[in-house]
């Protein structure tokens, strides 16, 4: 946090001056100072937010293991056509990535059911 001493005829800055500005202004025991920070959106999120990004993560995860061998790729295919479409959450997907995934979701979710901690 750096103290600013402005040239023009405003005394307090508030906020961001441009929409691209890297940090902003605010005034302290009237005082300027700017302060740069990482805006990071995903910092607050609420308990079930958080269940669903672990769960989101782990199934991109693990499709990405799976689309790295043209072996298990074939086993998935015929794992695709054998279940007719229709993933473990019952809803039927047009592709075998999208199959894959939500499958995965829901297993992750399956297994590790949300618990509110309120």
């Amino acid at each position: 946090m750096s103290e600013i001493v402005t040239s023009s005829g405003i005394d307090r800055i508030h906020g961001k001056l441009q929409k691209r500005d890297d940090g902003y202004f605010y005034v302290r025991n009237g005082k300027q100072f700017f302060r740069s920070h990482e805006e990071n959106y995903q910092k607050n999120q609420s308990p079930r937010q958080k269940w669903n990004s672990e769960a989101f993560a782990y199934a991109n995860r693990e499709l990405a293991k799976l689309r790295a061998t043209p072996e298990l790729e074939a086993q998935l295919q015929s794992r695709y056509e054998a279940a007719n479409h229709v993933a473990s959450n019952g809803k039927t997907y047009t592709t075998l990535w999208s199959w894959e995934f939500n499958s995965l979701l829901h297993d992750y979710k399956l297994s590790h059911p949300f618990i509110n901690p309120v």
